[in-house]
């Protein structure tokens, strides 16, 4: 194991401590991703809350009496976590032997990203109450998997579908009134819209399709303005050119005028 990340782990374990200027929580985060993907049981106590919230990664024990007895309060909560080909950190095989009576609490920590579940199949999510025994607190069951939820049926699956087909249709003929709504109103009318509530142009829009008409005016009239400024900007310099030449050829023909005049003047001598 790299030094650095057996330095981070056996810091966090002995103090629960993670040292932010050396990123520590990514550090173990990596470096679980890395470990072996299991499917295993472990057990998390907690003191109040009822439910586990996302993270980087999670922390729990291999034994159940150690999760009850050390780390959940006089009621609540232990939670049994069957954990499907999750990548783990088994403390006790990496650095058991550097941590103290620390090993004790069986340590195991589990990649996070994933998603707990009510049962087995993976259709439901949250935490399964189970009741209060053996601990005389309250029990919860779930199964953590980094897949995605299984849809539990063919209704579902139709429900799902129809609802992407009906924002593919609905985004079309969005688009459509829009490109519509462009080819109606006339180019020279576009400086005239100032806000959304100008456009009116006798077909139903939505507010919507409004303001993505109105946008695509602004477009329309900044790159129009644009076009001017460059046009204005060239011809300026064409301009500055013309006077640069005629001044220069005004130049030339008074100086050649004058070689003239002086040309005369020696051949009268």
């Amino acid at each position: 194991m790299d030094p650095f990340v057996e330095e981070i782990l056996i810091e966090y374990v002995k103090e629960q401590h993670l040292d932010r200027k050396k990123n520590a929580e990514m550090v173990i985060h990596d470096f679980c991703l890395e470990q072996k993907p299991l499917s295993i049981t472990i057990y998390r106590g907690h003191g109040k809350s009822s439910t586990i919230r996302p993270g980087l990664w999670y922390s729990a024990s291999s034994d159940i009496e150690v999760a009850s007895t050390s780390f959940s309060g006089k009621d609540c909560c232990v939670f049994a976590i069957h954990l499907l080909d999750i990548p783990c950190i088994n403390i006790i095989k990496l650095i058991g032997d550097k941590i103290g009576d620390k090993k004790d609490e069986k340590e195991i920590i589990f990649l996070g990203g994933g998603t707990f579940y009510k049962n087995k199949e993976l259709t439901e999510e949250g935490f399964l109450e189970i009741g209060m025994e053996p601990f005389n607190k309250t029990m919860f069951e779930c199964w953590y998997s980094l897949k995605p939820k299984v849809k539990q049926n063919a209704a579902e699956n139709a429900a799902e579908n129809a609802a992407e087909n009906a924002a593919e249709n609905a985004a079309e003929n969005a688009a459509e009134n829009v490109q519509r709504a462009l080819n109606i109103i006339p180019p020279e009318e576009y400086e005239f819209i100032e806000s959304v509530n100008d456009i009116d142009i006798g077909i139903k829009l939505t507010k919507q399709e409004k303001q993505l008409v109105f946008e695509e005016i602004q477009k329309i009239k900044h790159l129009a303005g644009k076009k001017t400024l460059k046009h204005k900007k060239r011809k300026k310099t064409l301009k500055h050119k013309k006077r640069k030449k005629t001044l220069k050829h005004k130049k030339r023909k008074k100086t050649l005028k004058h070689k003239k005049k002086h040309t005369k003047r020696k051949s009268r001598r």
